[in-house]
């Protein structure tokens, strides 16, 4: 009896494993191409062989404004295997702080303000080369998705359409400032073709390396403010290839309330900060086969004050700022033109810029960075000083005399200053009064000052009445003012 239940074991394997046999030869759903063409599920793969898992360069920035690229390593060759024909790929390249992409193909001329591709078919690589972006106002980390479908050149393979995917990172460091949104992907690759065909097809598909890399595991965030993780997924299309959608949720500290999706094969996770303390977050992911794959990362409160920054700014009158950094080491601050960072802290100190004539009508910005997010942020025009003013006009010593009162603007109380015009009625005479050239209030920078004239009466057999207007060395008047 033993000897018979062994004969029917042995049966009922290769038994199954014939109708597997079967299952496998059957026609099975399409799937779609780059190109939009249509692909059976007996699709081969494209092994893709980074040769650099990181591409970094380094840049130096100054006060003025200037860039020097101090470093760079722009070119990465991708080889792939088998060798194929009408071989398409597109690169999807993530900035991974903000999540915004670009995409290229191979059809991008190397020319391209960013990045390109270039197919090199008799040697069987894929050449992607780059540029660090000069304009970067802070350290930035790319990921880059490279996608490939082709046809194999061997005989028995000319039927089939094969497709391959593999990732690598860019990164950009400004001032020696290492981006908080560092992934380490090591030697990971993601070159599987995941199809939902035959259960056995896909699990033997999914038999791959299954993780999960959060882009920052420190987020320093003001209380209240909103934070942004990205969540790299590696051996899986999170749009396909998972149970369901990763569940998250606080492990230690206070209780945050979290928002998930799923965008460019990366899950995005964003909440708002407590009030106070450091949450710890977990991530897990679940692939149809069962694996699971866990991470976690902590958002951290930073206690942060509110700067007093000018609306207004004239040229020649300094900007002095306080941007009440907290002692968290990825804090700073700057004041840009544009793109362009004019000057910046990142310690103790204060932000300090003059601006020039040819600043007028421009408006800067100033901004306060904490572990590479926006924390606080306030607009300053710079404007060309206001015309004259004329405030005020009083009795004089006697009945023949009144003084006039007249505010100007200047950087310095010595340039710019008013004359009086006396533009019609019963006066004559005008005279700067010495002695009253003074500040016209306590602000700081002083902007604005207080000169005082004298006006006689003309002809005292008529009422003194006339009109006045102030007008500075630049040319601007004031509105005419009249005295009844």
């Amino acid at each position: 009896m033993a000897k018979a239940g062994k004969r029917r074991k042995s049966v009922e394997i290769y038994f199954v494993l014939y109708l597997v046999a079967l299952v496998l030869l059957m026609p099975d759903r399409k799937d779609q191409l780059l190109d939009g063409s249509s692909i059976s599920a007996s699709q081969l793969r494209i092994e893709l062989f980074p040769e650099k898992v990181r591409l970094e360069s380094s840049i130096e920035r100054d006060s003025l404004g200037p860039s020097t690229i101090t470093s760079a390593d722009t070119v990465n060759v991708v080889r792939y295997s088998p060798a194929l024909s009408r071989l398409r790929v597109v690169a999807t390249i993530e900035d991974v702080e903000n999540g915004q992409t670009l995409t290229i193909d191979d059809a991008t001329p190397e020319s391209s303000r960013f990045a390109s591709i270039r197919v090199v078919p008799e040697r069987s690589l894929i050449r992607f080369s780059w540029s660090p972006l000069l304009a970067s106002m802070s350290s930035k980390t790319f990921r880059v998705t490279l996608q490939a479908t082709g046809v194999p050149l061997q005989e028995k393979d000319r039927l089939k359409s094969a497709s391959g995917s593999t990732q690598f990172i860019l990164t950009t460091i400004v001032n020696n400032q290492i981006p908080p949104q560092v992934i380490m992907v090591g030697g990971r690759t993601d070159t599987l073709l995941l199809q939902d065909t035959s259960k056995l097809q896909f699990t033997e598909q999914l038999s791959s390396e299954f993780w999960i890399e959060p882009a920052r595991t420190t987020i320093l965030s003001a209380a209240g403010k909103e934070w942004i993780n990205r969540i790299s997924i590696g051996g899986a299309d999170p749009a396909r290839d998972l149970q369901s959608l990763p569940t998250v949720r606080v492990v230690s500290g206070a209780p945050v309330d979290v928002v998930r999706y799923v965008e460019q094969r990366t899950l995005v996770v964003k909440g708002k900060a407590p009030v106070n303390g450091t949450s710890v977050i977990e991530v897990t992911a679940t692939r149809t086969d069962g694996k699971q794959a866990r991470q976690t990362f902590t958002v951290q409160t930073v206690v942060t004050a509110t700067p007093r920054v000018p609306e207004i700014a004239y040229p020649g009158v300094e900007i002095i700022i306080d941007p009440l950094l907290p002692s968290v080491e990825s804090a700073r601050a700057y004041l840009r033109d544009g793109a362009r960072e004019v000057v910046s802290a990142s310690s103790t100190g204060s932000i300090r810029y003059r601006p020039s004539s040819s600043d007028t009508g421009k408006i800067l910005m100033f901004e306060r960075l904490i572990d590479g997010q926006v924390d606080f942020s306030s607009a300053i025009a710079v404007r060309s000083f206001p015309a004259p003013i004329v405030r005020e006009i009083r009795r004089g010593s006697d009945a023949n005399t009144k003084t006039v009162i007249v505010q100007f603007f200047s950087a310095d109380r010595s340039v710019n200053r008013p004359i009086l015009k006396v533009v019609g009625g019963n006066a004559t005479g005008i005279r700067k009064l010495a002695g009253y050239l003074r500040a016209a209030d306590t602000q700081k920078p002083t902007v604005s000052w207080i000169e005082v004239f004298e006006v006689v009466r003309k002809d005292q057999s008529k009422p003194f009445t006339f009109s006045v207007q102030a007008v500075d060395e630049r040319g601007r008047a004031s509105a005419v003012v009249a005295e009844d």
